[in-house]
């Protein structure tokens, strides 16, 4: 029991120097002028109201100004991604699928994602936030197919995303820095299996605070993120909602179509036959073609730059906006937050260290 006593004392002496993840939060004011003076001492004197984070009220009285524990926030992004596929196996029938690497070439595949969503989180510790958070994705895939023809097209798809996050973030005077953890599940209608994203992120920043309102703050942020999808996928897609493609176009892309498989050896159209003529019969027929897939996919580049900033209102509301870019994607979000608290005592806050 005392070893785990001892770990936890010197973790929250680390936490005595923590910062909110977007910067703000648990640092005492450096006597910054009369005005900062007299609210580190309004700090100290004033009760800590609420349960959360563990040891808060101790913390208040050595003057050290805490968020509000628990926050909702509305979030949007816009992210553009340039995706490397491998493994590819399609065909019209489930059970029997053709690998196409030898024979396709997709010289771009470009993500397009627009997603909103809601994110509630809550202070265990000064150091350490935990939260969740749910939304929509409404994504635009344009994909060039180099081989064996040419061809265009732009696949929609919608989906649902449910996710959680960890963010340790620590300070000490102006300088801030924080990482965070986050993974999200996405569920769209193609897909057999939820796709999976991790992502890892470390920021380094520097607070501005304002002279007269000591509760106000303004964070500059910069760092970078690592990006990871889960690599394999499988699904359907009804070709003709997929492709969108005009009659026109597929007339087009049934004489190269023609010409590239009656072009191969007698060997290579024996085994690419079944995908021949199930492609033959959606650009010759009106009616839709379920296409079956499986495939890897990962980044061109996972690794990616990030700036930006939180600016905090008030104890009740902050505005954060970051923009990542380099690696294989470019990505903004722009965020609302209300923070808030549960009433009640603080807990841990008769621990003596």
């Amino acid at each position: 029991m005392n070893k785990y006593l001892a770990i936890f004392t010197i973790t929250l002496i680390f936490g005595l120097f923590a910062t909110r993840a977007n910067g703000q939060g648990a640092v005492p004011h450096r006597n910054l002028n009369d005005v900062y003076q007299q609210y580190t001492d309004s700090l100290k004197r004033t009760p800590y109201r609420w349960h959360w984070p563990l040891m808060g009220a101790k913390l208040k009285k050595l003057g050290f100004d805490l968020p509000y524990p628990n926050g909702v926030m509305v979030n949007y992004a816009y992210s553009q991604q340039y995706l490397t596929l491998s493994d590819v196996h399609v065909g019209f029938d489930p059970n029997n699928l053709t690998p196409i690497d030898g024979f396709a070439r997709f010289s771009k595949i470009q993500a397009n994602v627009n997603a909103i969503s809601v994110r509630y989180d809550f202070w265990l510790l000064p150091f350490v936030n935990f939260s969740i958070l749910g939304g929509r994705i409404n994504a635009d895939t344009n994909v060039d197919l180099g081989l064996p023809f040419e061809a265009s097209f732009v696949a929609h798809s919608q989906g649902t995303s449910l996710g959680w996050n960890v963010v340790a973030a620590a300070g000490m005077g102006p300088i801030v820095v924080n990482g965070d953890f986050t993974q999200v599940f996405t569920w769209t209608a193609n897909t057999d299996k939820p796709s999976k994203t991790n992502v890892i992120g470390a920021r380094l920043g520097h607070m501005i605070r304002f002279k007269n309102t000591p509760y106000r703050n303004f964070v500059v942020l910069a760092g970078g993120q690592y990006l990871k999808l889960n690599k394999a996928s499988t699904g359907m897609a009804d070709l003709e909602k997929v492709a969108g493609i005009t009659p026109g176009d597929k007339a087009r892309v049934s004489e190269q179509l023609d010409d590239w498989y009656f072009g191969l050896p007698g060997r290579e159209q024996e085994i690419l036959g079944g995908l021949y003529q199930g492609l033959d019969s959606w650009l010759n027929n009106t009616g839709g073609t379920n296409l079956h897939y499986t495939f890897n996919k990962k980044l061109h580049y996972p690794w990616s730059m990030t700036v930006g900033f939180n600016y905090q209102h008030n104890k009740r509301y902050q505005f954060t906006s970051m923009y990542s870019f380099l690696g294989s994607r470019n990505q903004f979000t722009f965020g609302v937050t209300y923070r808030f608290g549960f009433r009640g005592k603080n807990y841990l806050q008769g621990l003596t260290l």
